[in-house]
């Protein structure tokens, strides 16, 4: 059996939530285990902390031991401090657990990049000093990014909690016409059930945090999810099975 480890701050459920359910088709290939770090979800970047280090080790150990094939860092804090950070913790998290590794946004990134896409609505579940700093990510890497929108959502929990109807018509809202897609940052929103329907009404692909964290692991391992349900992002049969950090 073929498993894709998660490594999530202590607060998240996003990624747990529709890892099994997405990955149903493959699920005989690819187990789900997950490794809770007392990290927060924003780590001191850019490079990673001496206090920080010790519990990522601790953490990637944990999914070493659980047998993984590849990792991946499914927190925000390569999105605030940019993609030198993002590829320090995937190399710290490759030497302790053996096997390649990602983040979500290293994998975000690398989708944009070959699918050809270069303009995207930015939308984040926080506050606009975030959603500024999360502009600059996608802006250094070669991104446009045409609009900003910040939902202004305190917590986690109040994020994942939001009902699917309203946060449908908010990313709606947020979305640009220059734009060729809509990014959603962070992996707690519940966009995974409406973003088959928000792409057919918007025209355009939809990616949020854990969906991308879940389609990074596969392509880690060259694993195909036949799911259109699910989004664009699992619609696709060839999976690119390459390392996001290179």
């Amino acid at each position: 059996m073929r498993r894709i480890g998660h490594l999530v701050p202590s607060p998240s459920i996003g990624v747990e939530r529709w890892s099994g359910q997405i990955c149903r088709s493959v699920a005989i290939e690819a187990a789900h285990p997950v490794a809770r770090t007392a990290l927060p979800d924003v780590l001191c970047g850019p490079a990673i902390a001496p206090s920080q280090s010790g519990e990522l080790t601790r953490s990637a150990a944990l999914l070493a031991d659980a047998g993984v094939d590849a990792v991946v860092w499914s927190g925000s804090s390569s999105d605030l401090h940019g993609v030198a950070h993002g590829r320090a913790v995937a190399r710290r998290i490759e030497e302790v657990a053996g096997v390649p590794a990602s983040t979500v946004t290293l994998g975000q990134l690398g989708l944009l990049a070959r699918r050809g896409l270069t303009s995207l609505a930015l939308v984040s579940p926080g506050s606009g000093q975030v959603a500024g700093r999360l502009a600059d990510t996608y802006l250094a890497a070669g991104f446009t990014v045409v609009s900003v929108t910040a939902l202004g959502l305190a917590t986690a929990r109040e994020a994942a909690e939001l009902p699917v109807s309203r946060l449908r018509r908010m990313l709606a809202g947020a979305d640009a016409p220059d734009a060729q897609c809509l990014v959603v940052t962070g992996t707690e929103l519940p966009v995974a059930p409406v973003a088959a329907l928000l792409e057919r009404e918007l025209g355009k692909p939809v990616y949020d945090g854990a969906r991308v964290a879940i389609r990074t692991g596969l392509d880690l391992l060259g694993l195909a999810v036949d799911a259109p349900e699910w989004g664009e992002l699992f619609s696709v049969q060839r999976h690119a099975g390459v390392c996001c950090d290179h």
